[in-house]
């Protein structure tokens, strides 16, 4: 794929032009593209120095650039829901990695536009989206589910030659040319940036950004036998044993991860930026010459952020701010407001409310989030979300107890010392959240200042967590913490003891919206069939 760096609409002007606001929906199409993994902060629009993002910095010029955007959740599955139907996790119903065929009774963006008279069309490189095994067997099945439903075309692209199925989802761009004379929604969903990042990407393009002569620090230990075809690639199996930037096995920290390494692994994560933006750059191409960019609104954000060994971890366990904190970037048709930076912190939730504002259909469909195009359009009542919710449901060790450990059981050489307590550990798993039972998790809320953590059940955290696990250390978890994340944005200091008053206004206000999710939270039959998400 040849890098693309389009010119899309009078990018260099702010455009306020509007076509009537009444009906917009009869000729206006809307494409979402939501970006696993995906940091704002290494964008170049959003002030990153390296060059991971030509075509997103050029497309923003003509787009409005939200700068503060929160997630929902820190998993994909669990935040993209909330995307799609502008709900609260608890709300939606999805909840948890082992999900039932029909678990989020709540309307979907691509629902209520079908009743409006669009083609619905999705295509995703992302197996979280279009893949789910059997919980008992492990063995992949077809099954229709909340994110394929209401689609009149749902698909995926194929994975090439290379080990990953997290590909390009650029069998979208061959759809779009197809029924460009269509009114349609397009969702395109893509794990690219998601470890083991750019893994299926040509080798001149995961290596871009390479520190030169650098050789990966886990070569080093006989740990996990090597996936076939991954090669130098950051794998799951690796950064999941790193603790505090230490390295463990068999229990010990066998290695301190150097500047050199965090440098190799950031610089593979932003080599999968660059890749994903060759196809920002190809779908913006597809757009102008079909003469789409006219009428469609063009919508790319990112489901959750990435942690990148700041905190001492990685990937996407916690509720930092690397890993709440999206990219949002709106393009209306004909560039209209573009160029425009919103400042105040909006949701996930605000992007389905938006598109139907725009496109004048009511929006009286349970939705949580709010309409950004006050914002945009500088009404002086817009101001954002001044208190932003947050649900990390479910742990990521509730994922462990299910499929996925026996999973990787199978396919890792674990150390001696590991094999037996791996085994222990997985039942002690399951017998903590059995089948069918509503998941443990942690809720948060953020104002552009602080942010509170309420810890539900600290006790069950540290008696499960993997990271008390591999470290064979008992890790100790307050009731709450509070961060001011001006002053430490990496969280690395709880400051709840000395501001007992922020604390006091917080707390009540973030119980008293778990409890207003929680009486309206999804509920499920137990004798519904379970079926389990393939993650990471």
């Amino acid at each position: 794929m040849l890098l693309a760096t389009p010119s899309f609409g009078n990018e260099d002007a702010l455009q306020t032009t509007e076509t009537s606001e009444a009906k917009r929906y009869e000729n206006t199409n809307v494409i979402l593209v939501s970006l696993q993994c995906l940091r704002p902060d290494h964008l170049g629009v959003y002030g990153y120095k390296r060059d991971t993002s030509p075509n997103i910095d050029k497309l923003a010029k003509s787009s409005i650039l939200f700068d503060n955007t929160i997630a929902q959740a820190n998993l994909t599955p669990v935040g993209m829901m909330s995307v799609l139907t502008s709900q609260y996790p608890r709300v939606n119903g999805m909840i948890a990695f082992d999900t039932a065929k029909d678990a989020v009774k709540s309307r979907t963006l691509p629902e209520i536009l079908k009743y409006y008279g669009y083609t619905t069309a999705a295509v995703s490189g992302a197996p979280e989206f279009f893949m789910r095994y059997d919980s008992d067997s492990g063995t992949e099945i077809k099954l229709g589910d909340v994110f394929s439903r209401s689609f009149d075309y749902f698909g995926r692209t194929r994975r090439g030659t290379g080990p990953s199925l997290r590909v390009l989802p650029t069998d979208s761009l061959d759809w779009i040319v197809k029924n460009k004379d269509k009114k349609f929604f397009m969702w395109i969903a893509s794990g690219v940036i998601h470890l083991p990042y750019a893994a299926a990407a040509p080798a001149e393009d995961k290596t871009i950004f390479d520190p030169p002569g650098y050789a990966p620090f886990w070569r080093k230990f006989h740990s996990i036998k090597a996936e076939e075809g991954f090669d130098d690639d950051i794998t799951y199996d690796v950064l999941m044993r790193v603790f505090r930037n230490n390295y463990y096995l068999g229990f010990k920290p066998v290695y301190k991860l150097s500047s050199d390494d965090v440098s190799y692994i950031t610089s593979r994560y932003d080599a999968s930026i660059r890749y994903t933006d060759l196809f920002v750059g190809e779908l913006v191409k597809t757009l102008e010459k079909t003469g789409l960019a006219k009428n469609t609104i063009l919508i790319i954000h990112s489901v959750h952020g990435e942690d990148l060994g700041e905190r001492g971890t990685w990937v996407h366990y916690d509720l930092s701010e690397a890993v709440l904190k999206s990219a949002l970037v709106i393009r209306l048709p004909d560039g209209q407001y573009g160029g425009k930076h919103i400042a105040n912190q909006v949701q996930g939730l605000d992007i389905v409310p938006t598109v139907l504002d725009y496109l004048g259909i009511p929006k009286d469909h349970g939705l949580q989030g709010n309409s950004l195009l006050p914002l945009v359009k500088g009404e002086p009542e817009a101001k954002g979300t001044e208190y932003a919710f947050i649900d990390r449901i479910p742990w990521w060790e509730h994922t462990l107890s299910r499929w996925y450990l026996e999973f990787k059981n199978n396919q890792t050489d674990y150390p001696d010392a590991e094999k037996k307590p791996v085994t222990d550990y997985g039942t002690m798993l399951r017998e903590a959240f059995p089948p069918n039972s509503y998941p443990p998790g942690d809720i948060a809320i953020r104002t552009s200042k602080w942010k509170l953590i309420i810890r539900k059940n600290p006790r069950l955290l540290e008696k499960v967590s993997w990271y008390g696990f591999i470290t064979g250390k008992a890790l100790q978890y307050g009731d709450l913490e509070l961060y001011d994340i001006i002053a430490d944005p990496a969280q690395l200091t709880n400051v709840a003891d000395r501001n007992p008053q922020v604390v006091n206004d917080l707390k009540a206000r973030l119980l008293a919206w778990d409890a207003s999710v929680d009486h309206k939270k999804a509920t499920y039959g137990t004798g519904e069939k379970r079926f389990i998400i393939p993650y990471p």
